[in-house]
């Protein structure tokens, strides 16, 4: 007899069973046999005897020495309340299903909502496939993920992952729940593909005909669009601004076409004051039929306390261009003297307003008819009251809401080669030609 080492209070011994006549192995050398016994206080104690070793009950030793030891540990680890423990010896002891279960329980008591998600997925790729397990572990991902990305509109990286949630609940058989999730994902092909699947022809045949009625509607955007690019381009500006405010009364979320709409509403040329490029010059016109000088009011501020909030007024009177104070605080001196009524400009005028701030008016002789202004370091051109310009055949002038209009008179404006309406709303950075192919005469600076 051959006697092993004690393994766990167990030990192994080994001894030959001697053969028979009748015996199926009669003929063969005897065939050693194992004992397990118990040890006790004199003796062994004989348990029944297990066949030789390459045809033991491995399963059994497994249980006893192996892979039934790491389960018994781990249901010790989860009734102790350590169920990552208690997970990773489900593994080892080949119960991957228990595992899953066990990481459902850590997904139950987890807060975190990012862990969740992991406990969840770790869950789902542990179980068998197919199985309950597997099943409700996706499931419960799926809906955590939709819950994460809440009910306003979904953005871009939050799209993703609705859309894997949707991808999950159809695979697991979940078509409705997929087909909503498809839907708040903006994905219609996914979600036309779950109502079908899950037979609901009514929903089905609603998402078809709201999807062609949306379509039509793009399409009828895009026309309008168009139109509204023709509109820019041939200086209708207030016309295309009116109606890309009208498209966003239809899609208020269209981001890009707001975008549009607040540039082309940001580069509207205002009177009363034009910067304008031409004869190689810079030119800061003032439009309107009158000019108005003053600290906070006006067409010409001037930043200083001497001035008074409206304090001087400059207009025509028949064929002359003539000042005026507007009973100011400080008042309009000439030469030391306040001003007391009208006074014509002429062959010009040297004034204080306030007794400080020096204004000088004189007609103008690069644009007959028009005066031009210097106060305050700065220069202005004023045609008060007439519409002119220095290029033959074009004038400007203010609409009724503010936007400076291009007036062409016997001639044609263009920009870009493209022929301007006869009254053009100007933007800020056109470049007016008088023909088609000629170089820009005109450009708009700043207002």
């Amino acid at each position: 007899m051959v006697r092993f080492a004690p393994v766990h209070g167990i030990l192994l011994s080994a001894r030959e069973t001697p053969l028979t006549a009748g015996s199926t192995f009669a003929g063969r050398p005897p065939a050693p046999e194992i004992l397990v016994a118990s040890r006790g206080r004199d003796r062994l104690r004989p348990f029944l005897p297990l066949p030789m070793l390459d045809s033991v009950d491995l399963p059994l030793f497994d249980r006893i020495f192996g892979k039934g030891r790491h389960a018994s540990a781990a249901r010790t680890a989860e009734l102790r309340g350590d169920l990552a423990r208690a997970a990773e010896l489900f593994g080892e002891a080949g119960q991957p299903d228990e595992a899953a279960r066990v990481m459902l329980l850590r997904a139950d008591s987890e807060t975190d909502a990012r862990t969740k998600l992991q406990y969840l997925a770790q869950a789902s790729q542990l179980a068998t496939k197919d199985s309950d397990r597997h099943k409700d572990a996706r499931l419960r991902r799926a809906e955590l993920l939709l819950a994460l990305a809440g009910d306003t509109a979904v953005s871009a990286v939050a799209r993703h992952e609705v859309i894997e949630a949707a991808k999950d609940l159809e695979a697991i058989g979940e078509q409705l729940k997929a087909a909503e999730a498809f839907g708040r994902a903006g994905d219609k092909e996914g979600e036309a593909r779950a109502l079908q699947a899950a037979g609901d022809v009514e929903r089905l045949e609603f998402l078809l005909s709201s999807e062609q009625f949306k379509e039509r509607a793009s399409r009828a955007r895009e026309d309008r669009t168009k139109d509204v690019d023709l509109m820019i381009a041939c200086g209708r500006r207030r016309e295309a601004l009116a109606a890309l405010d009208e498209l966003l009364k239809a899609t208020p979320d269209d981001a890009p076409l707001r975008e549009r709409a607040n540039t082309l509403r940001s580069r509207r040329v205002e009177a009363p004051i034009v910067g304008l490029e031409m004869l190689g010059e810079r030119w800061m016109m003032v439009l309107g039929s009158e000019v108005v000088i003053g600290r906070s009011e006006g067409a010409i501020k001037v930043s200083s306390n001497a001035v008074s909030r409206q304090h001087l007024r400059i207009t025509r009177e028949g064929d002359d261009i003539v000042v005026r104070d507007l009973d100011s605080r400080n008042g309009t001196q000439l030469r030391g003297i306040n001003l007391a009524g009208t006074l014509p400009v002429r062959d010009g005028l040297d004034l204080k307003l306030g007794r400080e701030v020096t204004l000088r008016i004189y007609p103008s002789h690069k644009l007959p008819g028009a005066v031009e202004i210097d106060v305050a370091g700065q220069h202005f051109l004023a045609c008060v009251g007439k519409n002119c310009l220095p290029v033959e055949g074009l004038s400007l002038d203010a609409g009724p809401d503010g936007w400076v209009e291009l007036l062409a008179h016997g001639t044609h404006a263009y920009v870009g080669g493209v022929e301007w309406t006869q009254r053009a709303t100007l933007l800020a950075g056109d470049s007016v030609g008088t023909s088609r192919t000629a170089d820009a005469t005109l450009k708009v600076v700043s207002t």
